[in-house]
């Protein structure tokens, strides 16, 4: 199974676990089984910061999901509803001491829940509760040299987690972390879908601006540095200044200042060509300004390498170098709650940094920055666009959404809503992606399962619930990419 997710990175796990034959039988094995289930966590959880791939964690968030969908509808998975009633509760797959936090993460997703959640984590963390009640995150400081993890010396600087650990819990649940990314950026004023559910509850529930932003960017800087309580109360306020600093920035422009008509909107999902690119001036985009700000202020304290060890296993050898990019999706909170402030191409800076890692500049500071740094990244002829980063924007984009729409279900009581507010994200999407796939299309040398995976993706994408603006554009990509197909049937 993970080798198919790593191989294959464009599959939806949730879907591929529910409809191939013998991975369902694997899940449902699991569901029969809480301890092999607490197992399964615990392997994916060494693997992932072994190696700290997005594929190993994106295929654990898969399973988890999976087991507790088969928990609350079993007849969807086949299982009659008297062996359903059978399973024992939800809380068995889970360390008993963490029934408080499941039934927050497994709950409804709100500003208030998102504060008990908050609240919990710093009782854990700042009163000691995890290592007295054997439930939670242990920080030991460890001294030793080297470049790999010794039995009898570990490495200096690393932090030991048990399988059982609350921060291992909460990276299975993916959509608080895009919800808490969000509420960062969430401002007075906001507009859009969510923005509204968020305003509205602040006010009933009496919930300021600031203290939420603050609680929000105590829970990013957590999940993204757990390893020393300093470090992360720094992140945590960097954010909080970035927050503020997007927010003054924002009430200097009028809302609708980049909001394009959606007329003729096919014909404006083309390909963006060098020159559109070279009209990203970082001097003057307000965008990537932000970008660059946060990639200076952040990211320095979010290259954390920890090492996992199962509860009463001895300590385990695995490299020093665990990329965590989990940091990288945190902008994409203003992508959820400024949309009307985001144009085509601010929205290109966003993805494009959130799937590599580089801020999408002008070609002058692109050439000036290859000189410095001798990155030939910056240097494409396509304005830093390349096979390689299209690859990671279309994974991107189609692994967000997918968590997007799982969380909409629970924060929108309204169904038509929920599909309003992903339909208007893929519309804002659509032209990065579309370029991405287009650029695929124009390469040779992709097997066919890759150009299926992507088919079927976009397949799903205009088929699925309301259609969005430039939905056309990608029907005529498929007709070229079943061409493709259809000669090696």
């Amino acid at each position: 199974m993970l080798r198919e997710a790593i191989t294959r990175p464009l599959l939806c796990m949730r879907k591929e676990l529910h409809d191939r034959v013998a991975w369902r039988v694997i899940v449902i094995c699991l569901v029969c089984s809480p301890p092999a289930f607490l197992e399964m966590r615990s392997l994916f959880h060494i693997w992932f910061l072994a190696t700290g791939m997005g594929s190993v964690l994106g295929l654990c968030t898969a399973v988890v999901s999976s087991v507790l969908d088969i928990l609350l509808e079993p007849m969807g998975w086949g299982i009659s509803m008297e062996l359903g009633q059978k399973f024992p509760f939800t809380h068995a797959y889970f360390p008993s001491q963490q029934r408080d936090l499941l039934a927050i993460l497994t709950g409804t997703i709100s500003c208030r829940r998102f504060l008990d959640l908050v609240s919990c984590i710093e009782a854990m963390v700042f009163l000691g509760k995890a290592s007295s009640d054997n439930s939670s995150l242990k920080i030991q400081s460890q001294t030793s040299k080297g470049s790999h993890f010794r039995m009898k010396q570990p490495s200096k600087g690393l932090v030991k987690f048990k399988y059982s650990s609350a921060w291992l819990t909460i990276t299975n649940f993916p959509n608080w972390f895009i919800f808490a990314s969000a509420l960062l950026f969430h401002q007075e004023g906001s507009q859009g879908y969510l923005s509204e559910v968020l305003s509205e509850e602040k006010t009933a529930e009496s919930i300021s601006d600031i203290s939420l932003a603050q609680k929000a960017a105590f829970y990013l800087s957590w999940v993204l540095c757990p390893s020393n309580v300093d470090e992360c109360q720094m992140l945590a306020n960097n954010m909080v200044e970035l927050s503020h600093s997007w927010a003054r920035n924002n009430k200097k422009r009028p809302s609708n200042a980049h909001h394009s008509s959606t007329v003729n909107h096919r014909r404006r999902l083309r390909v963006p060509t060098v020159g559109d690119t070279e009209k990203l001036h970082a001097s003057t985009n307000p965008v990537s300004s932000f970008i660059r700000d946060f990639d200076d202020r952040c990211v320095k304290f979010c290259r954390i390498t920890a090492v996992s060890q199962v509860q009463g296993a001895e300590q385990l050898d695995v490299p020093l170098s665990c990329p965590n990019f989990l940091h990288l999706r945190v902008p994409l909170g203003v992508l959820l709650v400024s949309s009307a402030c985001i144009s085509e191409q601010d929205c290109n800076v966003l993805l494009h940094y959130a799937s590599t890692g580089l801020v999408l500049e002008s070609k002058e500071v692109q050439t000036k920055r290859k000189d410095q740094a001798g990155n030939d990244v910056f240097s494409s002829s396509r304005g830093g666009f390349t096979e390689r980063s299209a690859f990671s924007g279309a994974c991107l984009i189609f692994g967000w959404l997918d968590i997007i729409e799982d969380m909409s279900a629970v924060i929108f009581e309204c169904e038509d809503t929920c599909r309003h507010f992903v339909s208007q994200l893929r519309t804002k999407t659509g032209p990065y992606l579309l370029k991405c796939v287009n650029l695929f299309l124009n390469e040779a040398g992709h097997d066919k399962d890759f150009v299926i995976d992507l088919r079927d993706r976009l397949l799903d994408w205009i088929n699925e619930g309301q259609s969005f603006d430039g939905c056309e554009a990608f029907k005529d990509v498929i007709v070229q990419m079943n061409a493709k197909i259809q000669p090696s049937s």
